[in-house]
């Protein structure tokens, strides 16, 4: 070996060892450098997933903390609830805070069992001749209770014998607890 490396002329010597150093070279990226560089892009791009997945996480977790807030909220109106007044009962309250007890033409109660072991209570509540100031505040008093109450129906009729007065059937739900 190294006699063909006597007899070879510098210019050759300069060539060969050109070659060599471009084996090695390659030899060298293709095992050492090439799967080092495809590793540091992997974990970079897995960093940056990881990154998004935990902002995705952290808005999860707001919302998560915003619904059981809502939860416990919502618990605590069914709580109230609990106290054994009945939703037909709370109405005529608020219809006679109002001075609108004359105007009820009736009250039906309706109760329905949910698979949650809830009861929906509903009640629907006619008034007859009834200015519209004093819809707008009864829909407030219902509406703006400490308790779940919702209206699910509303409709109004204006009367033919005075177009000013109106006749009303309203629909309100709740929940309550057993």
């Amino acid at each position: 070996m190294m006699t063909l490396l006597q007899r070879l002329s510098t210019r050759e010597k300069i060539m060969v060892s050109a070659a060599i150093l471009v084996v090695l070279s390659a030899i060298i990226f293709g095992f050492i450098l090439g799967p080092t560089l495809e590793k540091r892009d992997r974990w970079q791009n897995m960093a940056v997933r990881k990154r998004a997945e935990l902002a995705k996480f952290a808005e999860l977790s707001s919302n998560y903390r915003q619904l059981e807030a809502t939860i416990s909220d919502v618990e605590g109106k069914l709580g109230m609830r609990r106290s054994g007044t009945s939703l037909l009962a709370d109405l005529e309250a608020k219809a006679k805070e109002l001075n609108l007890q004359d105007n009820i033409a009736s009250m039906k109660p309706f109760t329905t069992q949910l698979d949650s072991g809830l009861v929906e209570s509903s009640v629907e509540i006619r008034l007859e001749k009834l200015v519209l100031r004093g819809l707008v505040d009864f829909l407030q008093r219902i509406e703006k209770a400490d308790t779940l109450v919702v209206t699910r129906r509303l409709r109004i009729k204006s009367r033919f014998d005075d177009p000013q007065l109106l006749d009303v059937s309203i629909f309100v739900s709740t929940l309550e607890v057993q």
